[in-house]
């Protein structure tokens, strides 16, 4: 029988906060740096952390259709891809997590510094452990976009279908 092991829930609220302070942060540099209107004037965007399986940890306060989905986009971009140190995953599939065609979902894949990563992790000799570097966690972040394409200039055109997008 595993034994529980108890929480303190004073750290847990430092963990808690901290995560959602990155969220946010993520949220405030994103507004700050758009050029569209959609994310700098109607803040048409979410921001959040994911662990490195792919479960929500935090979110910011952001557009709640988005939060509500995004886990959802998230664990599609981590199933087709296996991102590494530098790449970002974009999708705005609505039958993976999304909302519609114009919300973009970008997720990326955050590593430990590799100096800090050689001093930190000792393999023993003929472990056949991955040398390739895992992700601490993933961040992800979904806007609405002015237009994406299409035969209808804007974000909400007359298509029946996705496949008319």
């Amino acid at each position: 029988m595993r034994q529980r092991s108890t929480v303190d829930p004073v750290e847990l609220e430092i963990f808690k906060s901290l995560y959602a302070s990155v969220a946010e942060e993520m949220g405030a540099v994103l507004r700050r740096t758009a050029f569209s209107a959609n994310i700098k004037e109607r803040r048409d965007y979410s921001c959040a952390v994911f662990d490195r399986c792919g479960r929500l940890i935090a979110q910011g306060d952001h557009m709640p259709v988005h939060l509500g989905s995004m886990p959802l986009s998230v664990r599609a971009a981590l199933a087709a891809v296996d991102p590494g140190p530098g790449d970002i995953v974009i999708l705005n599939d609505p039958y993976a997590g999304g909302t519609h065609l114009p919300d973009v979902t970008m997720v990326s894949a955050v590593f430990a510094d590799p100096a800090e990563e050689k001093r930190t992790k000792a393999i023993s000799p003929g472990s056949r452990r991955s040398t390739a570097p895992q992700p601490l966690f993933y961040v992800a972040n979904r806007a609405h976009h002015s237009d994406i394409g299409g035969a209808t200039p804007g974000s909400m055109g007359t298509a029946t279908e996705v496949f008319q997008e």
